[in-house]
């Protein structure tokens, strides 16, 4: 967003000066003089602010608010380039309003707003500009954004249930790494060291496991420290599109979230091509941007086998059954509906949509046993290494 020197002179005489960022200048004049109560002296660009669009990010809540007001204002029969500015003039300060005086920008000089947003790539995905481009096209610009509001809030909603699976692993992981951490370093130590003042010199199996363990933090600890960032570079190589597909693949081979990954990626697929069928998109373009929303390598792969078997001429059925990764219930749907697709499709987006809750809800159920079970062990452990040591002094001094 451009940024603006301002000097003005204040209700109570005095000169002051204000860097600014605004849509343009008689934007910035107008909300000196009606906030600010002010006259205005001079206004000056900054130049050389940097401005990447491509790395600007927004937050869902934001960026639904906005899709609201602007299929508020479309429908209510404002052009297009007032409502966006008027959106740029009411987002708060910084990337929100950044990038709405940047699309007013872009949409003055290209004429489309479908081409646009595409500069914006973390905002708007492939989807949502298809969606966009399509009612742009049919002059049916309200009603896109309207889809890509509905789709907006459809895919946040996958996405939470997503962040709440994995949430609560991740939490106890790094407690539990901390924790074992902190006694490895500070309790353990102090322990053998009093246990050698009092003269013991021989401990049983546990205790000596838990002793040598802290010795080798104590006395390795660029080791431990690599250790400590495995569960850190574990998550970073998960979203590294190089290791993405062995990890995505090995997901779908673990009982217990298997149904959970299921579930999340048909959810993504089925409500991007809902959302793109209603747009009047193709069947094959529809496909393909599903593959790259899905959020699993395994069913991106397998809507990839779907566009290439329906390119050789073969029906989005029999591509699905070919594909073999998806469940024998979609692919029966999907064979059988074969002449009402949109609607095929929206059924499985509501139905996976709702299913997406229940499996999450239930792995979560199986995780949580497991994890507690692993860390009240480790706890058991510890607990052990430090009692049953006193436990043999007292047999010995009785």
């Amino acid at each position: 967003m451009p940024l603006f020197h301002a000097r003005y002179i204040s209700r109570d005489g005095r000169r002051r000066t204000v860097k600014l960022d605004a849509v343009d200048l008689p934007s910035l004049f107008e909300h000196i003089e009606s906030n600010r109560k002010a006259y205005v002296v001079d206004i000056q660009r900054v130049d050389g602010r940097r401005w990447s669009s491509a790395r600007v990010r927004i937050s869902s809540q934001l960026l639904l608010a906005a899709l609201d007001s602007l299929e508020l204002m479309l429908m209510s029969g404002v052009r297009i380039n007032t409502a966006l500015r008027t959106l740029a003039e009411c987002a708060p300060p910084g990337a929100a309003r950044g990038l709405w005086t940047e699309v007013v920008r872009l949409i003055e000089e290209t004429g489309s707003f479908g081409e646009s947003l595409r500069r914006f790539p973390k905002v708007f995905n492939d989807s949502m500009i298809g969606v966009i481009s399509a009612h742009e096209a049919a002059g049916r610009l309200a009603e896109g954004v309207g889809h890509v509001r509905g789709y907006v809030a459809q895919m946040q909603e996958i996405r939470r249930e997503s962040m709440r699976g994995m949430a609560y692993p991740a939490l106890v992981g790094a407690t539990g790494l901390a924790s074992s951490l902190v006694l490895c370093v500070f309790t353990l130590p102090r322990f053998s060291k009093m246990l050698r003042d009092i003269g013991v010199t021989k401990v049983n199996r546990i205790t000596g496991f838990f002793f040598g363990l802290s010795e080798f933090v104590v006395h390795h600890p660029g080791i431990a420290a690599l250790a400590f960032c495995l569960p850190f570079a574990a998550a970073w190589m998960a979203r590294h599109p190089r290791f993405r597909p062995s990890f995505d693949s090995l997901t779908v081979r673990i009982p217990m979230v298997r149904g959970a990954v299921e579930a999340l990626s048909m959810a993504r697929i089925c409500v991007t091509y809902r959302a793109l069928s209603e747009s009047g998109i193709r069947v094959v373009e529809a496909l393909e941007f599903c593959a790259v929303v899905a959020g699993n390598a395994v069913y991106s792969r397998g809507i990839g086998l779907v566009v290439a078997a329906v390119r050789g001429n073969a029906t989005v059925g029999t591509g699905f059954e070919r594909a073999g990764v998806f469940a024998p219930e979609v692919v029966l749907a999907v064979k059988s509906g074969e002449g009402s697709l949109p609607q095929v499709f929206a059924r499985l987006a509501d139905y996976y949509t709702a299913e997406s809750r229940h499996r999450v809800a239930l792995a979560l159920r199986m995780i949580e046993p497991a994890m507690l079970v692993l860390v009240l062990a480790w706890v058991f452990g510890i607990a052990l290494a430090v009692v049953l040591p006193v436990v043999e002094i007292m047999d010995e001094i009785h």
